[in-house]
């Protein structure tokens, strides 16, 4: 991305304020909830099970950092895009990556402290070097997304009655190219700190 395509980038975010502002409150409230509602345990354990098992076989395999990294990108990578684009559904899809993606973090780091593990250690070594990064590039790939829902359905509804120009649904879309680019070097990197620092820090 190259300073002009990087500016321009920047001031498609300035648009984006209030998607952003509701897809951080919902992620900061389903953790919230993951970490403190016992009644959702079983259901979250269900859901990483599948990911347990899988890093038990990457941590088995020849050069496994280089296979977590290639997991790690390509995983967020794919799930950040069919946030923005399954987002044309009226926006649910990129609402429930947030929610659950917050869910299993709060799930995560309390059943860690459950456990017995040290909290603040677990956020500030395994959590916060790539989660920055990589929750911020999730979180805006949500946003777009569900600008776009909202942006089909009011084409919809302007179509119904009769006024349908399609211009907004338009100009959206020249933001998309941006910001495939800025998701995919901003996980791209991401997923280099969470299978090196992150890796190295967690296994002490």
């Amino acid at each position: 991305m190259n300073a002009n395509n990087a500016r321009a980038f920047a001031k498609d975010l300035a648009t984006m304020k209030w998607y952003i502002a509701v897809c951080v409150a919902l992620f900061a409230a389903s953790a919230a909830f993951g970490a403190s509602s016992g009644w959702l345990d079983a259901y979250l354990a269900k859901q990483i099970e599948p990911l347990r098992g899988l890093v038990e076989r990457l941590e088995a395999m020849d050069n496994s950092q280089v296979w977590f990294f290639l997991f790690i990108f390509v995983n967020n990578f794919l799930k950040s895009l069919l946030a923005v684009f399954l987002g044309a559904l009226f926006g649910l899809f990129p609402l429930y990556f947030v929610i659950s993606n917050g869910l299993i973090i709060g799930y995560v780091v309390s059943s860690a402290g459950a456990a017995g593990a040290d909290v603040g250690s677990l956020i500030v070594r395994g959590l916060l070097p790539h989660g920055l990064l990589e929750v911020t590039a999730i979180l805006i790939a949500a946003s777009y997304g569900l600008k776009y829902g909202l942006l089909i359905l009011a084409e919809l509804v302007y179509a119904f009655r009769g006024r349908g120009s399609a211009s907004a649904l338009k100009a959206f879309h020249g933001t998309l190219g941006r910001l495939v680019v800025f998701l995919f070097f901003a996980l791209l990197l991401a997923a280099f700190i969470e299978s090196t620092i992150t890796y190295m820090l967690v296994r002490g």
